[in-house]
C-alpha cells in the first residue's frame, strides 16, 4: 500500500504548493489560467505523444477493454439522463460533469495504484487509450462547438467533424498512436525535448488546481453541490459496480475481473479541471468532482480490493 499512499501524497503536496503560493499572493487567477493553458496547449500534448508512441498496445484489444468501455458508457449514460432531467444543467456543465462521471485518472494515480494493487501498471493502458483517443476528442469537440456558438460563429458539419483534429491534445494522441502502430523510431533530438515539455503537464495542472482551491469557494460550498455529488458518486460507486457486474456476466478470470473493477474505481482525472478552465465551463463543478473523488478514492479502492479480490 506504500506506493498507493505515496502517489496520493505526491499529488496533494504539489496541489498544496499551488494553494500556498495563491495564499501568499504569488499567483492569482491569471496565473491559474496561464498554467492551465500551458498544460493544455504544450505539456499534455507532448506527454500524450511520448506515452502513446512507446506504450504496449497489445492490451488495447484484450477482453478487459470491453468491460471498461461498458462501465464508462454506463456511468456516462446515467449522468446524461440525470443532468438533463433531474439536475437540468446547461450544455457546458453537462459535458464537464460527464467527464467527471467516467473519466479516470489513469496516469499519475492509475499507474502507482495498478502497480501495487494489480502488480502490473499496464492494466491502465487500455482505458487510457480509449479516453485520449475517443472520449476526450469527442468531449473537446463539443466544447469547441459551444465556444464557437458563444462567439457567434457558425460551422459546417465538416468544420465540426474536423474539430478534434485541430485540438492540441487530440493531435498529440493521434500522432503518438500513428508512430506506435507504424513502428516509426523517433530520434532522440525530438523525443528528448518532448519529454521535457511533457513533464510540464501534471505539475502545471496540479498547481492550477491548488490555486483554484485557495481563490475559489471551498469544495462543497460553491453553487451546484448536487451535480458534484452526483458525478462523484457515479465515478466512484456506479462505474466500478458496472465493471464488476459485466465482468462477472462475461465470466472474466478472477484476476482480470479484479483489475477492471479497481481501474474503474480510480478518481476523476485532473485534466477535466484543465479543460473546464480552458473553455470557462463549469470550473467549480470540475474542481469539486476532482477533489471529492481524489480524496474519497483512497478508502473506496481499499473497499473494492477487499470485496472483489479473490
Amino acid at each position: 500500500m506504500g506506493a498507493v499512499i505515496s502517489g496520493f501524497v505526491t499529488i496533494w503536496l504539489v496541489i498544496a504548493v499551488g494553494w500556498v503560493l495563491a495564499h501568499l499572493r504569488v499567483f492569482d487567477e491569471h496565473a491559474q489560467i496561464t498554467m492551465s493553458r500551458l498544460s493544455f496547449f504544450v505539456g499534455s500534448p507532448a506527454l500524450l505523444f511520448s506515452m502513446l508512441s512507446t506504450t504496449d498496445l497489445r492490451r488495447l484489444f484484450a477482453e478487459n477493454l470491453v468491460v471498461s468501455v461498458i462501465a464508462v458508457a454506463g456511468s456516462l449514460a446515467l449522468w446524461l439522463v440525470l443532468a438533463r432531467t433531474v439536475l437540468r444543467l446547461d450544455a457546458g456543465s453537462t459535458i464537464i460533469g460527464g467527464f467527471g462521471s467516467c473519466y479516470i485518472n489513469a496516469a499519475n494515480l492509475g499507474i502507482p495504484i495498478a502497480t501495487y494493487v494489480l502488480h502490473d501498471a499496464s492494466w491502465v493502458a487500455p482505458i487510457l487509450l480509449v479516453q485520449v483517443s475517443v472520449l476526450q476528442p469527442a468531449g473537446l469537440a463539443l466544447l469547441d462547438s459551444l465556444a464557437a456558438k458563444d462567439r457567434g460563429l457558425t460551422s459546417s458539419w465538416r468544420s465540426y467533424a474536423s474539430m478534434p483534429f485541430r485540438n492540441p491534445m487530440t493531435i498529440g494522441t493521434l500522432l503518438g498512436l500513428a508512430v506506435n502502430l507504424l513502428g516509426i523510431r523517433v530520434p532522440a533530438v525530438i523525443t528528448d525535448p518532448l519529454g521535457l515539455l511533457g513533464a510540464l503537464a501534471v505539475p502545471t495542472m496540479l498547481l492550477a488546481f491548488g490555486i483554484s482551491l485557495r481563490l475559489g469557494p471551498l469544495p462543497g460550498r460553491g453553487p451546484g453541490l448536487a451535480p458534484s455529488l452526483v458525478a462523484s458518486g457515479l465515478k466512484l460507486v456506479v462505474q466500478p459496480l458496472i465493471a464488476w457486474a459485466v465482468g462477472r456476466a462475461l465470466g472474466l478470470p478472477p484476476a482480470t475481473e479484479f483489475a477492471v473493477v479497481v481501474v474503474a474505481g480510480l478518481p476523476a482525472a485532473q485534466n477535466i479541471f484543465v479543460n473546464a478552465v480552458r473553455y470557462q465551463r463549469a470550473v467549480v463543478l470540475a474542481r469539486d468532482v476532482v477533489f471529492l473523488t481524489t480524496v474519497a478514492s483512497i478508502p473506496s479502492i481499499m473497499v473494492i480490493a477487499a470485496l472483489v479480490h479473490h
